[in-house]
């Protein structure tokens, strides 16, 4: 189905010829994103708190065939971390805690003596993530983790921690969750009541509201996550449809604090104007939340940027990602990742810059259309949009519908076209995998077989590809082929521990 893109501009006064000029830059950039359905939902640049551009592209639900419009919502996914941040300084600001205060004293069950909410909000804790939860979910499948399950269930796991807190930087929902829980106790207040009285509210926030869980099937005014649900695929499928996305798209869909507020680019805008005209923290409060995080070792942490291309460097504060990029100062906001989402909030404080910019089929150009969003802001060229093809998926799409021996003609075609297509093994080894256990078409089997056995003729060095041709091969009750591939496997990789247990069954089996 062809995407159809509507465009909404608007052009606010000042040095008319300069405003005009830059408008029309946006617009040839914009243009060649649309007709290259290179963006699949919202962008809004602003100035001064005022807007400068405003577009929309491609379908906020695909089978519906619903479009994307200025109106429509979206998850913010982790820009939700900075609404918790905000939060959570409020609080201290009434007397209500101290950042150094450690989070065991007020939940005294937790069971992390040494992690502080200062660890929390900088992601410096040393928590274990997502993975946390695994044990549960395989045990019982159909578990939406809430936050009240989280600190039982680190009592029951028993993890240690992944380093002594105010070590490393590590990125955690978990510590977000946490956060959220501590709103809800020192407040009174459900953690959506708070945004609402506290945050939203004063904002003006009117269409912006908290979700219990992401798990959704398409609804009339949010947008809808879409990917690609294999790799032979040529329409988007909403992330919720998706067996292989369960684990994120619906036991870990109810992160309240991490993720999970709903709201569009306008009253993202509201928030935006708000936060930085002091409407809901004090200034000495802001301050402290777009500082760099310094580490126990005294070195402020820095690392690459997140979403934002180009020479520069990132770091976080408390709730806030943190650019530094030369010629433009320090700008701050927070992006958010959900299988078949992406979505990005972008304040530059000295030039008082402001992109919101929304995805939902998370598309490969979108940290490239969002930089060349602010270059042209600022009277620059874009990038150069550089992205290649995914050959295994062209390779897939040709198997499936004419066949491996085409398939393979193909692949041999076009493989040392690496200005235009990339080549994954890892790509290649998931669509074997795909086909083996999430197809259920005639030939799926043969095609699965095909796939790893030519993964395995393109990166004959790799252990994994033949382990992952003999399991296919085991499948198909090829044992002593598969015994052949497992036996390469190990030789290459004397560790492969899977392959070896692999191993040892089928020669029992002999």
């Amino acid at each position: 189905m062809r995407r159809i893109f509507f465009l909404s501009v608007i052009v606010l006064s000042g040095t008319f010829s300069l405003a005009q000029n830059r408008l029309g830059n946006l617009n040839t950039f914009f243009n060649n994103i649309a007709r290259e359905e290179n963006m699949n939902g919202n962008i809004f640049l602003a100035e001064n708190g005022r807007p400068v551009y405003v577009r929309s592209f491609g379908y906020a639900d695909f089978p519906s065939a619903t479009q994307n419009d200025i109106n429509v919502r979206y998850n913010l996914a982790s820009i939700s971390k900075i609404f918790t941040s905000t939060a959570i300084l409020q609080l201290k600001e009434k007397g209500m805690l101290r950042l150094e205060d450690t989070f065991q004293h007020y939940f005294p069950a937790f069971p992390y003596s040494g992690i502080t909410i200062r660890h929390l909000l900088t992601h410096t804790s040393g928590l274990p993530d997502l993975e946390l939860y695994e044990p549960l979910v395989k045990q019982f499948p159909d578990t939406i983790i809430t936050n009240e399950i989280i600190i039982p269930t680190l009592v029951k796991e028993g993890k240690a921690l992944y380093f002594q807190p105010g070590d490393k930087f590590s990125y955690c929902n978990v510590n977000y969750c946490l956060l959220a829980m501590l709103v809800e106790k020192l407040s009174g207040l459900s953690y959506s009541a708070y945004l609402q009285q506290y945050i939203f509210g004063p904002a003006r926030m009117l269409l912006t509201y908290c979700v219990k869980t992401s798990y959704q099937q398409s609804q009339r005014g949010i947008a809808t996550p879409n990917v690609w649900a294999a790799y032979y695929d040529t329409t988007y499928t909403p992330v919720f449809q998706v067996q292989r996305y369960r684990y994120t798209s619906y036991n870990n869909s109810a992160p309240a604090g991490a993720s999970n507020i709903i709201t569009n680019t306008s009253d993202l805008q509201r928030f935006d104007r708000a936060f930085f005209d002091g409407k809901l923290l004090s200034a000495a409060s802001i301050a402290e939340a777009l500082t760099p995080v310094r580490l126990n070792s005294g070195e402020i942490y820095w690392d690459h940027m997140d979403t934002m291309l180009g020479e520069g460097k990132g770091s976080y504060g408390l709730g806030w990602e943190i650019f530094e990029q030369p010629g433009y100062g320090r700008s701050v906001g927070h992006g958010g990742f959900q299988f078949g989402l992406a979505t990005f909030y972008f304040r530059n404080i000295d030039r008082k810059q402001t992109i919101i910019a929304f995805d939902n089929v998370a598309g490969p150009a979108f940290g490239n259309v969002i930089t060349s969003a602010f270059y042209i802001m600022n009277h620059q060229p874009p990038l150069q949009l550089k992205i290649k093809s995914s050959l295994v998926r062209l390779f897939a799409r040709t198997m499936v519908g004419y066949g491996v021996d085409e398939a393979r003609n193909c692949l041999t075609l076009l493989k040392s076209d690496t200005a235009k297509y990339y080549l994954s093994e890892q790509e290649m080894n998931q669509l074997g995998y795909e086909l083996l256990y999430f197809s259920s078409f005639p030939d799926h089997l043969q095609f699965a077989i095909a796939t790893f056995k030519i993964n395995m003729q393109l990166f004959p060095e790799s252990y994994n590809t033949y382990d992952s041709y003999a399991e296919a091969l085991a499948q198909a009750g090829k044992k002593q082929e598969a015994i052949l591939m497992y036996q390469k496997s190990i030789a290459l990789n004397p560790d492969n521990q899977g392959g070896i247990k692999a191993l040892k069954q089928l020669l029992s089996q002999l």
